[in-house]
């Protein structure tokens, strides 16, 4: 057999295995999550469109370029974003990312980026989507990153847009919880020298996307703000989907 249809076999053989994987690992997580709506119960779907509508907008004014979707003083919110966090149901992040999306085009229509549509097509306009990172211990218990998830959703609803670049911001210094800080001041000290800048030559001149589940002081991302402009940022924007 010639070593082309070899190569060809081979290749054929991996997609096949991948789909199958995908099939595979797609039918467990219907097993164990079923995809119900979680506020009407709708087939197929972790959160309807229909239902993601009726959510509460956040009105907070834009402070340090940080804005948010929802409240989440509300409980469908608060429900949403711990079945993404703690209770394994990945498959919401790409609900919430569609949302998400929507939110951003809509706060950053007034931007260069919106407005110049040949500027759209251009590689270097493009935002930089990078995700708050998570300690690698947090990592290993949890089994994945829910803002890494909601990342890399947005980042496939729109490729001329977003790029995902999750290997440029880490946390290299494990912390308490934020939730257990409730001071503004306190949280910022928490988590001041927690993250590290990996390739800085990748933000230089870029505009980034900061992405996050949740906001309450501001103090993660302001921190992760910092760093990432001090590294050579053009620009830097914070979303979250509840504040």
């Amino acid at each position: 057999m010639h070593y082309r249809e070899k190569s060809h076999l081979s290749t054929t053989s991996i997609s096949w295995l991948q789909n199958t994987a995908k099939v595979f690992y797609d039918f467990i997580l219907d097993l164990f999550f079923p995809r119900n709506c979680i506020l009407c119960k709708k087939d197929g779907v972790f959160f309807c469109a229909s239902c993601r509508g009726k959510m509460p907008i956040d009105t907070t004014p834009m402070i340090n370029h940080t804005f948010s979707l929802w409240r989440y003083d509300h409980e469908t919110v608060r429900k949403a974003l711990w079945e993404l966090k703690y209770r394994g149901k990945r498959g919401l992040a790409r609900d919430l990312a569609e949302s998400l999306y929507d939110k951003i085009l809509e706060t950053l229509s007034e931007e260069e980026l919106f407005q110049n549509p040949a500027g759209k097509e251009e590689c270097s306009d493009r935002y930089m989507v990078v995700p708050v990172p998570i300690h690698k211990k947090r990592r290993k218990e949890r089994g994945y990153n829910q803002s890494e998830l909601l990342a890399k959703e947005l980042s496939l609803l729109n490729h001329s847009l977003f790029i995902l670049e999750n290997k440029v911001l880490l946390k290299t210094k494990a912390t308490p919880s934020q939730v257990s800080v409730k001071d503004r001041e306190k949280r910022l000290k928490n988590i001041k020298g927690s993250f590290t800048i990996k390739n800085p030559e990748k933000i230089i001149e870029k505009k980034v996307l900061i992405v996050d589940d949740i906001t309450t002081t501001g103090a993660t991302l302001s921190e992760a703000r910092r760093l990432l402009i001090k590294s050579g940022a053009k620009k830097v924007w914070c979303v979250t989907v509840a504040h």
